[in-house]
């Protein structure tokens, strides 16, 4: 039978995960993110031209419509156009998929238990 003591003790843990996690999104929203989009170039242009023209990125985001894929037309063909080389499949694209499936199995590994 199990006592009391060690139900207690694992719903203490159990909420101490959760805030934890809780507090790792925050600083992820509120400090990671931020950073990142302040010190990476192609993301701080796609910014500027979303705040000039205006336009509500979230919305192309959920919209399944034309203007969402001629939106992504214009987008990726005024970078190839640019003659810039750091979009696309770079180091930078595969080292940011690589931290995803390392954030993944970290999760997996310590909160799954």
């Amino acid at each position: 039978m199990v006592s009391a003591a060690v139900i207690n003790d694992s719903r203490a843990k159990a909420w101490g995960k959760l805030v934890f996690y809780c507090f790792l999104i925050w600083v992820f929203g509120w400090i990671v993110g931020p950073y990142i989009e302040n010190n990476i170039s192609t993301y701080k242009q796609i910014v500027q031209i979303v705040e000039e023209r205006d336009i509500d990125s979230a919305a192309y985001m959920y919209m399944d419509s034309v203007g969402s894929y001629d939106g992504e037309y214009y987008l990726t063909d005024s970078f190839k156009h640019s003659k810039r080389d750091d979009y696309g499949m770079t180091k930078a694209f595969f080292a940011g998929i690589l931290s995803c499936f390392l954030i993944l199995g970290f999760g997996w590994r310590f909160i799954m238990k």
